[in-house]
């Protein structure tokens, strides 16, 4: 009689090996849990390290890496001092996060800087679209503001290039979207580099590209201005697409 064949146990859909943590992952988790159930929200003092070591049965070393990870993400400042004012607060600072997430990244080149580019162009036509019926009274004077100091003679690129930033980013937070504004923000400080080094390889030749961008940007704002949307969006578009055919920028 021949021998039983040996019972195979099938994989089912949605189950999948587990993943061992490491001890200070272990820690991350816990607190990333706290925060999601929003037991922990932005102003709120962990508890010590002495404390997360008792609670979680886990060593201090394990628990200072986790804050040291923690803090390196912008999710937590490390108070100084004793008392009241030792241990980490809450602290949502996404944009420094985002920022180094996506440099190293690019670095790493798990995705170029086109790329980059192109999902800029559409967030700010998104935002500006957005401005375009959310923007205030405030807030359009605002960005007029930063135009009138960008027109100022003797302006440096660099300096140039912070308002222009102060500008796009302005437009997203007028925009009423917050989310729009931060990520705006982290790809603008991601992409500052390349785009002071476009303007100097342009030499003497940089002040008439910026005259070039100003005009555009008073189209841009005129355009918000009158709440009309889709030419906001288009006036954005066209202007990231001429000021990246102009320089090399997007072709790093």
């Amino acid at each position: 009689m021949a021998a039983p064949e040996p019972l195979l146990i099938r994989p089912r859909a949605g189950w999948r090996p587990i993943r061992r943590l490491r001890t200070h992952e272990q820690v991350l988790a816990a607190i990333e849990e706290q925060i999601l159930e929003r037991n922990l929200r932005v102003g709120d003092r962990l508890p010590s390290e002495r404390e997360l070591t008792e609670i979680l049965g886990v060593s201090r070393p394990s628990v200072r890496e986790a804050l040291r990870v923690l803090e390196w993400m912008g999710v937590v400042v490390a108070g100084v001092g004793s008392g009241k004012d030792a241990g980490s607060t809450i602290q949502a600072r996404p944009t420094e996060a985002f920022t180094r997430l996506l440099r190293l990244h690019l670095a790493l080149s798990n995705f170029d800087l086109d790329d980059v580019v192109s999902i800029r162009s559409r967030l700010e036509a998104a935002a500006a679209e957005e401005a375009a019926s959310n923007a205030q009274p405030e807030d359009l004077a605002r960005l007029g503001r930063i135009l009138d100091r960008m027109r100022e003679p003797g302006i440096e690129p660099e300096e140039f290039n912070e308002l222009d930033t102060e500008f796009h980013v302005g437009i997203a937070t007028a925009s009423g979207n917050r989310l729009l504004a931060q990520l705006m923000q982290s790809l603008r400080d991601l992409l500052k580099s390349e785009m002071v080094r476009a303007f100097e390889a342009l030499g003497d030749g940089w002040r008439s590209t910026a005259g070039g961008l100003m005009e555009e940007h008073q189209r841009l704002l005129e355009a918000i201005g009158a709440h009309r949307g889709q030419a906001a969006a288009e006036a954005v578009t066209q202007h990231i697409n001429d000021f990246y055919r102009t320089t090399t920028a997007g072709r790093h």
